[in-house]
């Protein structure tokens, strides 16, 4: 009954187990099937789903590939570009290394312009405080000029500036103002310059200005030639004011005296006026001058006193070589005389040693051999056999006693 029971309740648990599970699988089953059926709905979703976003998918993939396929294009374009641009540049690089060049050139040659423009800058400076300087010394010019005696005031300090620099000295060689009678009454020029030999150059440092300066003032040509010809007048009337002093009758000048201008230009204004001014103040023995040619003159007559200064050192050479050689021929007769004594004395001591050889000698030597002793050896001196030299004096031949 144990076995049989505890069988039963045994085969009651299966069978009780049998029919929950087969309960369990019949509900399993109707569950599955729904959700199979659910499953299946949403499956099918999906797959619509999915065909859309496929579709998408590819639509955006084709998109895709053609912006790459653009996108490579753009690139294969831009590699081409920049293969073309490094041949370009390669192609361009020695226009690029001019290029650069020029620019280096063109900010030096602004450097340079801009120093240049100061040094311009500065000599415009300089050039505009000379003018200022100029101008004011113009004025004072002009104003010294003014009148005769400042002129030739002027005249004679410009004058004595051609005279420092010529080599003559005041007072040797010229002098200011000297003051000498003659018929036409007392005349004074300006310098006397004394020439070697005694003659004298006579210099007046007036001239006539206000025409001349008139001249240069015109506003224009015809004007200037009419102050220039009136110029060339006044420059003739005081040739012929000088002519009329005659300063040669009082000195002993050459019969022409020296007016002096002090500027070039106041001669050419002239000559240009009046082509014949030179030949009428020849006519009348005035002499026109200016700084050249007064110089040129100055420096002539230095070189004239130069080689006079030779000339008569020349002499005075000349005179004290001759009292010297008349010197040198007194010494020499003195020297003469002197070995003449010398030569008498020579042959008196000769004479001498040949009397004490033959008077005391002879004698010593017997008395030395007979037996007397001396406490040195006795010598006889020995002649003298120089020859004098008989004194000579260039031209005078040997001098002879």
């Amino acid at each position: 009954m144990t076995v049989l029971a505890s069988t039963l309740t045994l085969a009651g648990v299966l069978a009780g187990l049998v029919i929950g599970l087969l309960v369990g699988r019949y509900v399993s089953g109707r569950e599955s099937a729904a959700t199979l059926a659910q499953a299946q709905t949403d499956s099918t979703a999906r797959e619509a789903q999915a065909q859309q976003a496929a579709s998408a998918t590819a639509t955006q993939l084709a998109r895709a590939e053609g912006e790459l396929a653009e996108a490579r294009a753009e690139r294969d374009a831009l590699r081409l570009q920049q293969a073309e641009a490094h041949t370009i540049d390669e192609r361009l690089k020695p226009l690029k290394d001019t290029v650069d060049s020029l620019r280096t050139q063109a900010v030096q040659a602004n450097q340079e312009r801009a120093k240049a423009d100061e040094a311009i800058r500065v000599q415009i400076e300089h050039v505009q405080r000379g003018y200022a300087t100029l101008e004011g010394a113009t004025r004072q010019l002009v104003s010294a000029m003014s009148s005769a005696s400042s002129r030739g005031q002027w005249g004679e300090m410009q004058l004595e500036t051609l005279l420092s620099h010529s080599g003559l000295l005041e007072g040797i060689h010229y002098r200011r103002q000297d003051t000498r009678g003659g018929d036409e009454g007392v005349s004074r020029p300006d310098i006397v310059i004394a020439l070697p030999g005694g003659a004298e150059v006579l210099v007046d440092a007036k001239f006539p200005f206000d025409s001349y300066w008139k001249g240069i003032e015109a506003a224009d040509s015809p004007e200037a030639a009419t102050h220039f010809r009136k110029h060339a007048e006044d420059v003739l009337a005081r040739a012929k004011a000088l002519s009329s002093k005659r300063y040669s009758d009082s000195s002993r000048s050459p019969d022409f005296v020296v007016m002096f201008l002090p500027l070039e230009s106041l001669l050419q204004a002239a000559l240009e006026a009046n082509g014949l001014l030179l030949e009428e103040t020849f006519q009348r023995n005035v002499i026109l001058a200016t700084p050249t040619s007064m110089l040129a003159m100055l420096r002539t007559i230095a070189f004239g006193y130069q080689r006079n200064d030779l000339a008569e050192n020349a002499e005075r050479i000349q005179e004290l070589g001759a009292e010297m050689l008349q010197r040198l021929g007194k010494l020499v007769e003195h020297l003469d005389k002197m070995g003449r004594g010398l030569k008498s004395a020579v042959t008196g001591y000769n004479d001498f040693v040949g009397s004490f050889e033959r008077q005391a000698m002879v004698t010593a030597r017997r008395m030395n051999e007979l037996g007397v002793a001396s406490g040195r050896e006795l010598t006889a001196p020995a002649e003298l056999h120089e020859t004098m030299r008989t004194p000579t004096l260039p031209g005078m031949g040997e001098l002879e006693g």
